[in-house]
């Protein structure tokens, strides 16, 4: 076929979806009208968009390992397959099938999304009095998904939006129409990244403009708190808004988004003696959305699980600073490994223990990813968004502000924020609160900049496994050692400055290879 299709994989069933929805595998099927025809069916589409992000080319394992074995947190074992073999060396191509699986994905949701929004007149002609209130809840749900789905793009595949000052660099391509048969298939261009974040923050306001002022999840009529962790909700869309505000750097937003989620009191933090089993908890205190796994319904062997077990793959371990011992003519003392971030006392570490690789010629006494374990039945959720990230980004916020304003109440309040996931992860944490200063740093002080990187460097031991080490190094332009092996120790310095270097451009993603050769609108990305 000549002809240009964007979303190779959701159209190649579209002629013959005259099946039922309910009969189509999430991630076969892409929606037509007669989908929307009544609200059973309706609710069955959206319970797909959060199938499909379960794949293991999205938050099933890629989301959350490709920023980690991108960063500093991951190295690959010498004993191990072929996945993530380019990432961890940082000579990745267009033409690696994790960019492209991850690419499709995204925006199979995307489509699946774009036909939901585009059908709610439709749902709202058809439904009942008692079932107008959920069809605003399903509806609302499909943005919150779109602006997350955009938002995972914009960070997998283009630079940050600070990165040119009107945000006019290219990012990816926006689609908001349903693609109901192929004579609409067109060529996108990609859009700039000031355009996508825009369409990010107008989805979320469409989200919030639906979904319930109480946070309840309406389901078949009525609020089911067993959705509440599963399904996106006023809480879980304010929690995203403050994530992606902190990455284009509105620390107003930040401050206000994260106060709501922290002030709703709908969420609590670990405890320190049950850190390690509360995060392992299907539906935790902490977590604010997750992405839902079961023992009939699970990515299985393809999961994030299964990939750090030592009874599975194995493969991926967090990095130790032994790891760091050569490099190609730079000095590397100054950079940790994840293992060495954390004190003896942080609960943390717990996730990065050491131990031996599961395999005849595998490394001893290396640090294992502990954070996902269960491979007897896979039942266990993906913890995408935390109440520990709303105190750490309001605490960045605050601190920010403070820097730019001189404002020291701002100042004290991050503090505050910082010092209680502080508090919550080490039994040691009394001696090792902070205290930062906007003037001179009395003793036992430090300034608010050497504040703000420590911040960066406390949602490093917070966030570690979660994939978001990458993303915070990006828009923080943080220099930090990839280490490449395990094995042979070699490692190589990501240096922000360096924007001609081959590493500084692997920070992100390719296009995928097909969609620059079949579409004379993609440009790719430089250095690819």
């Amino acid at each position: 076929m000549k002809n240009y299709i964007l979303f190779l994989g959701a159209l190649l069933t579209l002629a013959s979806c005259k099946k039922g929805f309910t009969d189509l595998k999430p991630q076969q099927s892409v929606f037509t009208e007669d989908v929307f025809s009544s609200m059973p069916t309706a609710r069955a589409a959206v319970n797909g968009l959060y199938s499909l992000m379960q794949s293991y080319s999205y938050y099933g394992r890629d989301a959350m390992v490709i920023p980690e074995v991108l960063s500093d947190n991951m190295t690959r074992s010498v004993k191990t397959g072929n996945r993530y073999t380019g990432m961890n060396t940082m000579t990745h191509t267009a033409t690696d099938a994790n960019v492209s699986r991850m690419w499709s994905q995204i925006y199979r949701v995307i489509t699946n999304a774009n036909a939901i929004i585009a059908n709610e007149s439709k749902l709202q002609s058809i439904a009942t009095t008692l079932e107008t209130a959920e069809v605003k809840q399903l509806v609302g749900e499909a943005y919150a998904v779109r602006a997350m789905a955009y938002f995972d793009l914009a960070k997998f595949f283009a630079r940050p939006l600070s990165h040119t000052a009107d945000g006019s660099h290219l990012c990816v391509p926006l689609v908001l129409k349903p693609i109901t048969n192929v004579s609409e298939i067109v060529y996108p261009k990609r859009n700039t990244a000031a355009e996508v974040y825009a369409q990010i923050d107008k989805d979320m306001v469409e989200a919030l403009n639906r979904l319930s002022t109480t946070g309840d999840v309406i389901i078949n009529g009525s609020s089911n708190s067993s959705f509440f962790k599963i399904r996106f909700n006023r809480w879980g869309v304010l929690a995203l808004r403050a994530r992606v505000a902190i990455y284009k750097q509105d620390w107003a937003t930040a401050v206000t988004s994260a106060s709501a989620v922290i002030n709703s009191n709908r969420y609590s933090l670990f405890p320190y003696a049950t850190l390690v089993s509360g995060f392992q908890t299907v539906g935790n205190v902490e977590s604010i959305f997750e992405v839902a796994n079961n023992a009939t319904d699970n990515p299985g062997t393809d999961s994030y699980a299964y990939l750090s077990s030592q009874q599975g793959y194995g493969e991926c371990l967090a990095t130790r600073q032994s790891m760091n011992s050569r490099s190609t003519g730079t000095t590397l003392s100054t950079f940790k490994g994840l293992y060495e971030t954390y004190t003896a006392t942080d609960a943390r570490r717990r996730f990065v223990e050491l131990g031996n690789r599961n395999s005849i010629g595998g490394e001893v006494n290396v640090p294992l990813c502990l954070k996902y374990t269960n491979i007897s039945n896979y039942a266990e959720n993906i913890k995408v968004i935390r109440l520990a990230e709303m105190y750490l980004s309001r605490g960045e916020a605050l601190a920010r502000i403070a820097m730019q304003t001189g404002d020291a109440a701002a100042l004290n309040a991050s503090l505050s924020d910082v010092n209680l996931i502080r508090r919550s992860r080490d039994t040691a944490s009394t001696t090792r609160l902070f205290a930062a200063t906007l003037g001179t740093p009395p003793t036992g002080s430090i300034t608010a900049a050497a504040y703000v990187d420590s911040i960066v460097v406390e949602r490093r031991k917070e966030f570690a496994l979660e994939g978001q080490r990458l993303f915070d190094l990006n828009r923080t332009k943080t220099n930090y050692v990839k280490i490449n092996s395990a094995g042979n120790s070699t490692s190589r310095l990501i240096q922000y400055t360096n924007t001609t270097s081959s590493y500084y451009y692997r920070t992100i993603l390719p296009i995928p290879v097909s969609q620059v050769q079949n579409n004379p609108n993609m440009v790719q990305n430089e250095g690819f």
